[in-house]
């Protein structure tokens, strides 16, 4: 029992540190696709670049979207556009510029899928962000 406890426990800080690694533009991308489909909308915008002095801003965001989706949950509407999968087509990444073009196919609940292009910019942290379109 007490060499099962440790192996979990390594696991457990070896997911921690591999979780703080190097920051890729698909595995960003692939990670905010997956807060969508999880509604983990903090997670999402955690994906998106703030700057220190916009972080109101993103906390604001977070709340309209997760009352929005309270509301309409609340009413019984069902959100067409809610991406239920995705699957990865293709990268263009140019490094010295520091953007990157994620494409994935997106199934929405609708039952519809549609190629989506994700846009990326590593900014002066080192990380790979999606681009903010205001």
């Amino acid at each position: 029992m007490k060499k099962l406890l440790s192996f979990l426990m390594f696991t457990a800080v070896l997911a921690v540190f591999a979780s703080c690694g190097k920051s890729e533009p698909r595995t960003v991308a692939e990670k905010a696709l997956q807060c969508a489909i999880d509604e983990d909308y903090r997670g999402y915008f955690d994906c998106v670049y703030f700057p220190a002095d916009k972080q109101e801003q993103k906390e604001a965001y977070v709340s309209m979207i997760e009352e929005k989706v309270k509301k309409a949950k609340e009413k019984g509407q069902k959100n067409d556009k809610q991406p239920v999968s995705y699957e990865f087509v293709s990268e263009q990444v140019n490094e010295e510029k520091g953007t990157a073009s994620e494409v994935f196919n997106v199934k929405y609940a609708s039952g519809k899928t549609e190629q989506t292009n994700v846009d990326m910019k590593k900014e002066e942290d080192g990380h790979w962000y999606l681009v903010n379109k205001k």
